[in-house]
């Protein structure tokens, strides 16, 4: 299954494209994972992505993937959780689409770094390594799309 077009689509002009889908439950958060690394390291050695990047975006990916399975899907029936990584000359995308319950992201409050919460630390932590998270409702789902830029200092 591919990614319907749709605004804010990550994939640019001369990007490579990874397309998978995923039933929303934890236990296929380390395939995706898998997946992602295998891409990330790829990446790296083809010097496309600049070695420390690696981590950070599949770091943000797990904790969307997270939120989509923990609190989209909460209490409904398990649907998909769909993936596009577009890698172009200067910035990595990621979009993750869910069909489960819609959020406001300016109501989830920043965490208390001090007090070393359990929880709440997904969006910041997206944010904290990508350059750029957006999320909108489109068509009775979530999309969230994260960007990475990866022209060198």
């Amino acid at each position: 299954m591919t990614l319907a077009p749709t605004q804010g689509q990550p994939a640019q002009d001369g990007d490579e494209v990874f397309r998978f889908v995923l039933p929303g439950r934890l236990e296929y958060r380390d395939a995706a994972r898998t997946f992602l690394s295998f891409v990330c390291d790829r990446l790296v050695k083809t010097q496309v992505l600049p070695e420390d990047l690696g981590h950070r975006v599949i770091s943000a990916f797990i904790e969307a993937f997270n939120n989509a399975v923990i609190h989209a899907y909460r209490g409904r029936p398990v649907g998909p959780v769909e993936v596009e990584l577009a890698v172009g000359n200067e910035r990595l995308a990621l979009k993750i689409i869910d069909e489960g319950r819609g959020f406001r992201p300016e109501n989830v409050p920043e965490p208390d770094l001090d007090a070393l919460p359990e929880g709440g630390m997904g969006l910041f932590i997206m944010r904290s390594f990508m350059d750029s998270v957006e999320y909108h409702r489109e068509q009775d789902k979530n999309v969230l799309t994260m960007v990475k830029s990866l022209r060198k200092a």
